[in-house]
């Protein structure tokens, strides 16, 4: 599990200063790519080896309302690997209180520049490695 921390920006509010919806899926985003760079393996040497990780599913359950002013932290998790997908999960907490506002889950897989499934075990046994450990360890908390 990774924490990300975030202040929402006054444009993702609306009239009432309570932040949007639809900034909770951009935040998610946020919130996996911080993941990925901290377990070592970076959104963007990813890319760089042209792998892609298009968005399959994603899901979102508002608890409690986030306002502008308020500080939250992301807690992001690998909620499944089989190998060709991966899903995380997502607990977006006010900092504050402790309180959970949100909660979601997203599933990826993954493709090459082409757009063809790569078999993550046979041709990056390194990314393999580094999901099947995170997978492990996020199981047990």
């Amino acid at each position: 599990m990774v924490k990300y921390p975030r202040t929402p920006h006054y444009y993702e509010t609306d009239q009432m200063r309570i932040v949007h919806h639809s900034n909770y899926i951009r935040w998610f985003e946020e919130a996996r790519i911080f993941y990925l760079d901290a377990i070592g393996m970076s959104f963007a040497a990813q890319e760089n080896k042209g792998i892609v990780c298009p968005v399959l599913t994603v899901e979102a359950s508002y608890k409690k309302m986030v306002r502008f002013g308020d500080s939250v932290e992301i807690l992001t998790r690998v909620n499944h690997y089989d190998g060709l997908r991966y899903g995380f999960s997502y607990e977006v907490r006010n900092t504050a209180t402790g309180e959970i506002c949100c909660t979601g889950t997203s599933t990826h897989c993954f493709l090459d520049a082409d757009g063809r499934i790569l078999r993550v075990k046979r041709q990056y046994p390194e990314m393999h490695e580094i999901l099947t450990e995170c997978l492990a360890k996020d199981d047990n908390k």
